[in-house]
C-alpha cells in the first residue's frame, strides 16, 4: 500500500493541468471543465507539440487507490454517534457540512471517547469548544429577543387598554348626554300637559266699542 500511495504522489506531481481549448484566449471557457477538442483541425486532438496535454487514461491512479485518500484511507459518512463503531481500520469518519451543531457536537465527544479521527478536523477539542460557545451564544440572543418581544406585548397591551378606557368614557359622556336630553324633552311634554288651556278671548265689536 505505501509503495502505490508514493507512486499515487509521483503520478499527480507528473500530472497536468487539464484545461480546454483556447482557454487562454476565452477567459470564459478557463472557468469551465474540461471538454473533448472535437474539431477537423483541431492541433490540441491531433495531440502536436506545444499545445495543451489531453485527458488519457495513462494519467489515472491504481485501481487499489481510487477512492482513498492520500494516507490511504477510505473515508465514510457518519451522521450518529452509533456509526462510529462500524468503522473500521482502513476507513476514516467525515462528518457532512448539512449536519446540525448540536449532533455534530454529540458525533464530535463520541469520536474523542472512542479515539476516531476525523478527516474533517484535525483539532476535535477546539472544535467541541467552539461550538458550545456558539451554542451558549445563541441561547443568550434567543432568551434577550424572548424578553424583547414580551416587552413589546405588554406595550401594545397597556396601549389597547387605555384605548378601551378612553372609548368607554366617550360611550359614558354621550350617553349622559342623550339622557339629558331626553329627560328636558320629557320635561317639556309634562309642562304643557299640565298648564291648563286658556279659553280664547272674545274681540269686542265696533258697535259695542261705540255705545
Amino acid at each position: 500500500m505505501k509503495e502505490l500511495i508514493a507512486q499515487k504522489i509521483s503520478m499527480k506531481k507528473r500530472r497536468p493541468k487539464f484545461e480546454r481549448q483556447e482557454a487562454h484566449v476565452k477567459p470564459r471557457l478557463s472557468r469551465s471543465g474540461w471538454r473533448k477538442p472535437r474539431g477537423i483541425q483541431s492541433k490540441m486532438r491531433l495531440q502536436r507539440k506545444g499545445y495543451n496535454a489531453t485527458v488519457k487514461v495513462g494519467y489515472r491512479t491504481p485501481r487499489a487507490l481510487r477512492g482513498r485518500l492520500i494516507s490511504g484511507l477510505i473515508e465514510t459518512i457518519v451522521i450518529n454517534p452509533t456509526e462510529l463503531k462500524d468503522i473500521q481500520k482502513d476507513q476514516i469518519a467525515l462528518i457532512p457540512r448539512t449536519l446540525g451543531n448540536r449532533k455534530r457536537l454529540e458525533v464530535l465527544k463520541e469520536a474523542k471517547k472512542l479515539k476516531i479521527r476525523i478527516s474533517n478536523y484535525s483539532n476535535i477539542d477546539a472544535k467541541i469548544s467552539e461550538i458550545e460557545d456558539n451554542l451558549v451564544e445563541r441561547k443568550k440572543r434567543r432568551s434577550e429577543s424572548k424578553s424583547k418581544k414580551t416587552e413589546k406585548a405588554k406595550k401594545l397591551a397597556k396601549k389597547e387598554e387605555e384605548k378601551k378606557n378612553k372609548d368607554k368614557k366617550k360611550q359614558k359622556k354621550e350617553e349622559k348626554k342623550v339622557e339629558e336630553k331626553t329627560k328636558e324633552s320629557n320635561s317639556k311634554t309634562e309642562k304643557t300637559k299640565a298648564e291648563p288651556k286658556k279659553s280664547p278671548v272674545k274681540k269686542k265689536s265696533k258697535k259695542e266699542t261705540k255705545k
